[in-house]
């Protein structure tokens, strides 16, 4: 009986549900592979307009044929994008911290210890490498697609309800 109620429970609320737009994104790496992503209402999206030297963040409301608009009220036009950002894992911030705690966990237990030698040189080798290394991964842990005539962006309307229609 339980699980009748949930199919008729869950058969009427999706028969009704809205159609979802898809910002469909397809570009080529580096190498020469074809590559895509989507972008949903309601999902964070970086992008540079054309003449703009700073990255803008918003989240994304709705999106027409060639408009995004964004939760500050803001519409960007398409054909005024210059890049988009995808965001990637945040690995830099665990190689900052590792840095940063390895040095503070030594120099500690060597002011513990009354130890002569408070800073090591080691200690301080390995700390800058994570430092540098963190510097390094956040620059390349974000992909940036710049728009130039082999990137393609489209707005979807996946309605699926009319189709026999």
């Amino acid at each position: 009986m339980i699980r009748y109620s949930l199919i008729f429970f869950f058969g009427t609320c999706f028969s009704g549900c809205f159609s979802q737009k898809i910002l469909d994104l397809h570009y080529y790496s580096i190498f020469g592979k074809e590559k895509s992503y989507q972008f949903f209402n309601n999902s964070i999206f970086d992008y540079k307009l054309k003449g703009d030297l700073v990255y803008r963040t918003h989240k994304l409301v709705n999106m027409n044929d060639s408009l995004l608009v964004f939760d500050n009220d803001e519409v960007v036009k398409v054909s005024d994008l210059k890049v988009i950002k995808i965001r990637g894992a945040k690995i830099s911030q665990w190689l900052f911290a590792a840095g940063a705690l390895f040095f503070i966990i030594d120099t500690g237990n060597n002011l513990a210890n009354e130890n002569a030698k408070i800073v090591h040189e080691q200690v301080v080798l390995a700390s800058s490498i994570l430092m540098i290394s963190g510097i390094i991964v956040k620059r390349i842990q974000d992909k940036h697609v710049y728009i130039r005539k082999n990137v393609t962006i489209r707005i979807l309307d996946t309605n699926y309800q009319n189709i026999n229609k």
